[in-house]
């Protein structure tokens, strides 16, 4: 089942129809954007509805031209002659590859042509033997990182986005339905708002308080387990983490631009992680900048900070939040 996409699902459900009616693929399909948004889900789904073989592959297991043939090799070839014609419907594999920006450029290469033509290179007097349709299907968090050849092969492209509270609340209702647990309303509201629009770190959440609940010895998820759940962990009302938060504070009393490197010994975090990971969702909520200075935080940020009890208000009528919280 994929909650949410309405109009990636209408696409795909033309593009199945279509290919279906023509005994053709799917067209090559990139699925690009934000981590743990159902990408892979889609992939999986995409197999599902057309009826089609589902291949996954890891990108760095292609090394050379012979990885490549070999995994060729694996591709459905019911409903073909001896000449590579169709004569009977067939079932196109559908090829996925998860972090596709870390394909080989000679994978890459090969790829291409395959996807292009469907017909592989036999030797080197340019004879080429032929290959059934296929679908590849590949799954980034960064495209750009692939040759443009390549990329332009692929002729459907979906942007994945985090997705909205109404999703999420469905999401969330669909996974502890079926892990046969309980949950209140306002339970499933703190959920989400914890979760940043990420199904991952939705049911990543959902298996650490089911933990808790069969630990506790209780029948249903209600607020007071999953404020107690959330705070054990570090992570705020809107899911910050402790070291997100760690950050600004740092940036807050720093009073002025700080480097990578200094904030990397104060989290404890490797530069990298920061730079990657943890720095582009503050910047893109507005709580910090970037600049070849350093960085330093946003009114918005030190705003936040006040309002959600992690620093005084300048007029220190707010406490700091006590994460110390016990269930009685």
């Amino acid at each position: 089942m994929l909650i949410g996409h309405e109009n990636l699902k209408k696409r795909v459900h033309t593009a199945v129809t279509s290919a279906k009616f023509r005994n053709k693929a799917l067209p090559h399909t990139m699925l690009t954007g934000s981590a743990g948004c159902g990408k892979t889900s889609t992939a999986l789904w995409l197999s599902e509805l057309g009826g089609y073989d589902f291949l996954p592959v890891a990108p760095l297991s292609l090394k050379n031209k012979a990885d490549v043939y070999r995994l060729l090799e694996r591709l459905n070839c019911d409903g073909y002659n001896e000449r590579g014609d169709r004569d009977k419907e067939i079932r196109p594999t559908i090829m996925f590859f998860d972090e596709i920006h870390r394909l080989p450029v000679i994978a890459q290469e090969i790829l291409g042509v395959a996807m292009e033509r469907f017909v592989l290179e036999a030797d080197a007097a340019n004879k080429y033997i032929w290959l059934p349709y296929f679908t590849l299907v590949g799954a980034t968090t960064d495209e750009g990182l692939l040759s443009k050849p390549f990329r332009d092969r692929f002729k459907l492209t979906f942007i994945y986005q985090p997705y909205s509270d109404a999703d999420m609340y469905k999401i969330c209702l669909f996974h502890t339905n079926k892990m046969g647990v309980r949950i209140t309303p306002k339970a499933v509201r703190e959920i989400v708002n914890r979760s940043r629009g990420v199904p991952r770190a939705l049911v990543n959440h959902i298996d650490g308080i089911y933990d808790a609940l069969l630990t506790n010895g209780l029948s249903v998820i209600d607020s007071m387990l999953t404020t107690e759940v959330f705070n054990m962990a570090g992570i705020d009302a809107t899911g910050l983490t402790k070291t997100e938060i760690k950050m600004m504070l740092s940036l807050h009393e720093t009073n002025g631009p700080l480097g990578l490197d200094n904030l990397a010994i104060i989290t404890n975090e490797s530069p990298k992680n920061i730079s990657q990971s943890i720095e582009p969702y503050l910047i893109c909520r507005g709580f910090m900048v970037r600049a070849s200075k350093g960085r330093t935080i946003t009114e918005k940020g030190i705003n936040y900070l006040e309002e959600n009890g992690h620093i005084l208000h300048s007029n220190g009528s707010k406490i700091q939040i006590d994460t110390s919280y016990k269930r009685q």
